[in-house]
């Protein structure tokens, strides 16, 4: 066997990685992946006469030790093997709050004003729209994506202005996502998760330097490379990854994206989060942050105001009721991640599968017309939308597309050019409603349950159903009861297709009575 040549190291620790022989494709030792020093030894001042170890009845004699009882270190000549070269570590990126932009038409370096000039940003501050453009651009050259982005759009005619992008690419190559039974699944570090990632798909470390994220300083906040990306700079932002949390929306995953949004001053520039059994193909909790070239048409629309802070779109205003909350000011940060945080809550507990679309958008109007889009609007604030919505148990092919977080706010991606020439407007809301839309009485419910997580008081509306429904059963006695039940009785169609209208949602999950 030829001779090894190897690292001396001091004081490593870390992940350990095999080393491998000059000549031969064999692991023959282990080394710490994050080495701290590296000595040649065959320098002039650590260059010693050697000695030659002989065999004793076929026994290698015991080093002697000095006289302090510690051995002599190696001396045998040491190099770094070919491939093996010194990896840069991952960078952190740092960050104060007083970066934010909260507003992109005030953003903080163009509103004071000092002896009648603007001032600037600091020469410290790195902008973060470029540094993670720079770093995936670099993970680009280390081939690390599934496939080279070859997208086209097209905008659809009809009352949504939906946009749609081929990428035939992700469709093929992208890893199968999972299946999952429930969307409060515990995470399985058996199944694929983002421990896993390769050293070169992490972009960066995310940290704020005057408000953490959490007070566990060991916590590890990562933002790394989406091997199937949609867009250029696709990324994903994984909190506490050290952690193994599951795909469930935390308050530092809101606070993680949220920052995100309001250190980019790029309107095309979006935060995602898929729900399990709403797409998300990994149960490792992560968000999608991205660009995407065309505005969604749900920023322009008009909402009701459910509470201070919380709005609703309902069907047929927007192709599916939607919660929306919008961030003001720096006085509503602690707010806005609150009231996200319980509504995304209440949904898991009440086992409701839903998508969260992070963007860009005017002051929220409750009044005026259903539609309105500024030329020059006066503000651009970060919103977000929460989508309620049905939940898929399996893994559904990529043949045309699937509603997730950016497909529900208008933004499709289709993965064959069959679907892509072909999709009309009509029918990709066809394809949203049967694996998408919740019935209008499940949103209603959810809006009050909604106000009164955030709240903390029960709505009028509550206590007006309820004394309804109480009248209503009053009204009839009990040999009427007893007559509906003999008379009547309900069941469940296997097929209901045979008698509804195929793709409806309503009559897919009604039972049918019958006389």
């Amino acid at each position: 066997m030829p001779p090894i040549r190897g690292i001396a190291v001091g004081g490593a620790t870390g992940t350990w990685r095999g080393l491998k022989s000059l000549d031969e494709n064999k692991t023959v030792c282990a080394l710490p992946e994050r080495i701290l020093h590296i000595k040649n030894f065959d320098s002039e001042e650590t260059r010693v006469p050697r000695r030659d170890v002989k065999m004793e009845n076929g026994k290698i004699p015991v080093i002697p030790t000095d006289g302090q009882g510690r051995t002599h270190r190696s001396l045998s000549s040491v190099q770094i093997p070919t491939g093996l070269q010194e990896q840069s570590p991952t960078p952190f990126f740092q960050y104060r709050t007083s970066e934010f932009v909260f507003d992109l038409k005030k953003p903080p370096f163009c509103s004071p004003v000092e002896n009648g000039k603007s001032s600037s940003p600091p020469q410290s501050r790195r902008l973060l729209k470029d540094f993670l453009s720079s770093r995936w651009e670099d993970a680009k050259k280390e081939k690390v994506f599934n496939y080279d982005l070859n997208c086209m759009y097209k905008l659809l005619d009809g009352e949504y202005n939906f946009s749609i992008q081929l990428n035939v690419e992700r469709g093929k190559l992208r890893r199968k996502p999972m299946r999952f039974r429930s969307i409060c699944e515990s995470f399985n570090n058996l199944r694929w998760n983002f421990t896993r990632l390769k050293p070169e798909e992490i972009l960066m470390f995310f940290r704020c330097i005057d408000r953490p994220f959490s007070d566990d300083p060991l916590d590890r906040h990562v933002i790394a490379v989406n091997a199937s990306p949609l867009e250029r700079s696709h990324s994903l932002l994984v909190p506490a990854v050290n952690k193994c949390l599951p795909q469930s929306l935390t308050e530092t995953a809101i606070r993680m994206g949220t920052d995100m949004m309001l250190l980019v001053d790029d309107d095309s520039f979006h935060v995602l989060f898929n729900s399990l059994l709403g797409q998300a193909s990994v149960n490792h909790l992560h968000m999608h942050a991205l660009y995407w070239p065309y505005d969604s048409d749900l920023i322009f629309r008009r909402y009701d105001e459910l509470a201070r802070g919380v709005y609703a779109i309902r069907r047929p205003d927007w192709f599916i009721s939607t919660f929306a909350f919008q961030l003001t000011s720096v006085a509503e940060f602690d707010a806005f991640i609150e009231n996200v945080s319980k509504c995304v809550e209440l949904l898991a507990a009440q086992k409701v599968a839903h998508n969260v679309f992070f963007t860009r958008a005017p002051l929220i109007r409750t009044s005026g017309p259903l539609r309105f889009e500024e030329r020059q609007p006066s503000s651009m604030l970060v919103t977000a939308y929460v989508f309620p919505r049905r939940s898929i148990t399996g893994a559904k092919p990529p043949t045309n597309f699937n509603p997730a977080a950016n497909e529900l706010a208008g933004c499709l991606t289709s993965y064959t050019y069959r679907f892509f020439e072909a999709v009309t407007e009509t029918t990709a809301i066809r394809i949203i409603e049967e694996d998408a839309v919740l019935e209008d009485e499940h949103f209603e419910k959810l809006a009050r349950d909604v106000v009164t997580a955030i709240t903390g008081q029960v709505s009028s509306d509550d206590e007006d159903s309820f004394g309804e429904r109480k009248d209503s059963s009053e009204q009839l006695t009990s040999p009427e009861l007893d007559e509906l039940r003999d008379s009547f009785h309900t069941f469940e169609l296997r097929s209901p297709k045979r008698f509804a209208n195929p793709g409806s949602i309503a009559d897919r999950s009604r039972p049918y009575t019958v006389l």
